[in-house]
């Protein structure tokens, strides 16, 4: 959905520009889902996104391939160790 954000700034009595930066912050800071589209003056709402599955995986799979990697580069250092 989509807001005219003077309308916010109107409703809880506050300035514009105290308004925006508040709003961009809870933006960034991941409280809101949205953007700013400041050249039009609206928030647009984004519906709370349920959390990426395929993201969550992926992280996984790279988690374990470096718990991997360093396993393999201990025992070729132990090995490397024993050689000389």
């Amino acid at each position: 959905s989509c807001v005219e954000i003077d309308h916010v700034a109107n409703l809880i009595e506050m300035p514009l520009p105290v308004v925006e930066k508040k709003l961009s912050q809870m933006i960034l800071d991941g409280k809101f889902h949205g953007i700013l589209d400041q050249g039009k003056g609206q928030l647009i709402v984004y519906e709370e996104a349920d959390t990426d599955k395929a993201m969550e995986k992926g992280l996984k799979v790279i988690e374990n391939m470096d718990k991997v990697v360093t396993s393999l580069f201990s025992r070729s250092q132990a090995l490397r160790s024993m050689m000389i």
